[in-house]
């Protein structure tokens, strides 16, 4: 993940904002050096801190607008176009098309290699990207894909 890179700092803004405490920080980054996932998902793992608080400070922080997809509507042609095991390995979720661009949600939307992959694949000339909960993601995935 590209948001890997910056865990420590994302840690300390967690910290600053009171979303965590120091104890919780550093419980964070010994679990995510073990697993080697991403500092915000670990957190929300072990019950550290809440997905929706995480991924709203750390939209702010990025610049990319994040959303609960359990709130956003899904557009039924784009899951027909976009097969359910690339957005599971590629680890997105289409939401809507229009014309050359598509909007999709990531949990990662630094990670431009999978941003460039998904639009070459799916022949896409733009992308709008919003950001979203790992557990979110995942279920949503789940939900309309069943992967």
């Amino acid at each position: 993940m590209a948001l890997q890179n910056n865990d420590s700092y994302i840690g300390q803004l967690l910290l600053k904002d009171g979303l965590i405490n120091e104890e919780d920080l550093e419980r964070g980054l010994e679990e995510q050096k073990k697993n080697r996932d991403f500092l915000c998902a670990t957190l929300v793992r072990l019950g550290l801190a809440a997905e929706e608080r995480v991924f709203s400070i750390l939209s702010l922080q990025i610049g990319v607008p994040f959303l609960l997809l359990r709130d956003c509507p899904i557009e039924p042609s784009i899951l027909n176009a976009v097969p359910g095991n690339f957005a599971a390995a590629c680890n997105f979720m289409p939401l809507k098309s229009e014309g050359d661009q598509l909007f999709l949600a990531t949990a990662d939307p630094l990670n431009s290699r999978a941003l460039e992959e998904i639009r070459a694949y799916l022949g896409f000339n733009r992308l709008k990207v919003f950001l979203a909960g790992d557990n979110d993601l995942r279920q949503t995935i789940r939900k309309y894909y069943g992967v």
